[in-house]
């Protein structure tokens, strides 16, 4: 009907009036305006949380149930949400298809591009709250945070310590494991963090 030929044709008829942005399809912009007004009509039965779109729902439920209806077809691996199956299938593959316009590098992930771009651009758009520090990337932003709430998220299940940033705790958990997942291509050496190996290449 009119909405297939409207996205033939490359027509945007449904304009968003708090910022001017076009759209193609009626339900697009519905959603994009609930980013300006906070609405949030879909509620999950499970917890508090409360989301702008349909599909956003059905993927944070899928936490609570546990339901990961997308499977690899070369590992057999499961996922909650089509678009991780979709960046793991590429590790199978291969298939880099984003590219950056700067340079020749190629990307699995549009959101890895995107914080690739930014090394280039220099853009900062995540802002500290506390200070005047800039970040390219939002978990960038997100650890800084950390430094000023205090607040340290990830526990080692084998002692008492918390850290405030995942790949912390994973190097910490290499010294209850004795885990040396980085090896020497030139010696016998094993190593529990990269930049070890790193050093001891050099």
């Amino acid at each position: 009907g009119g909405e297939l030929l409207i996205l033939h044709t490359g027509e945007t008829p449904y304009q968003c009036t708090y910022c001017g942005k076009k759209f193609t399809r009626k339900e697009h912009l519905t959603n994009h305006v609930r980013l300006h007004t906070g609405e949030t009509p879909f509620q999950c039965t499970y917890c508090e949380k409360k989301f702008t779109r349909k599909e956003h729902l059905t993927n944070h439920t899928r936490l609570h149930t546990g339901e990961t209806p997308f499977q690899c077809s070369y590992c057999q691996k499961k996922f909650t949400r089509k678009e991780h199956l979709t960046n793991h299938v590429r590790l199978h593959t291969g298939e880099t298809p984003f590219q950056c316009t700067y340079c020749e590098k190629k990307f699995t992930r549009k959101e890895h591009l995107t914080n690739h771009v930014r090394l280039h651009t220099g853009e900062t758009p995540y802002h500290c709250t506390y200070c005047s520090k800039k970040f390219a990337r939002k978990e960038h932003l997100t650890n800084h945070i950390r430094l000023h709430t205090g607040e340290t998220p990830y526990q080692c299940t084998y002692c008492e310590k918390k850290f405030t940033r995942k790949e912390h705790l994973t190097n910490h958990v290499r010294l209850h494991t004795g885990e040396t997942p980085y090896h020497c291509t030139y010696c016998e050496k094993k190593f529990m963090r990269k930049e070890h190996l790193t050093n001891h290449v050099r």
